[in-house]
């Protein structure tokens, strides 16, 4: 695994999304009521930016675009027209820094 640094826990707060750059990939780190989550920024449908066209609807992230869904714990499609899954990162908090496992 390697993990890298990307925000403050203090940076995200509660029931709340941020957009962050890792090694040039755009990730989306939310801070839910049960813990912290990544995603990639791009909805699998049409290539909506989820940070741009995007509501947290806790836990579910809903590109506004074309009104699909996906679970942010897992990255599964929960609503159609998104049928193909969205990637997500483990994520870890050390000491205040919250850290995303990046393949």
């Amino acid at each position: 695994m390697t993990w890298f640094p990307v925000c403050r826990e203090t940076d995200v707060p509660e029931c709340d999304m941020r957009l962050f750059k890792v090694d040039d990939i755009n990730l989306l780190v939310y801070h839910l009521s049960d813990g912290w989550y990544a995603t990639g920024e791009i909805c699998t449908h049409q290539a909506c930016s989820l940070w741009d066209d995007g509501e947290l609807e806790e836990p579910e992230i809903v590109c506004t675009c074309h009104g699909g869904a996906f679970d942010i714990r897992s990255g599964a499609p929960t609503r159609m027209p998104c049928v193909i899954p969205l990637e997500t990162y483990d994520t870890r908090v050390v000491e205040g820094q919250v850290e995303i496992d990046l393949p």
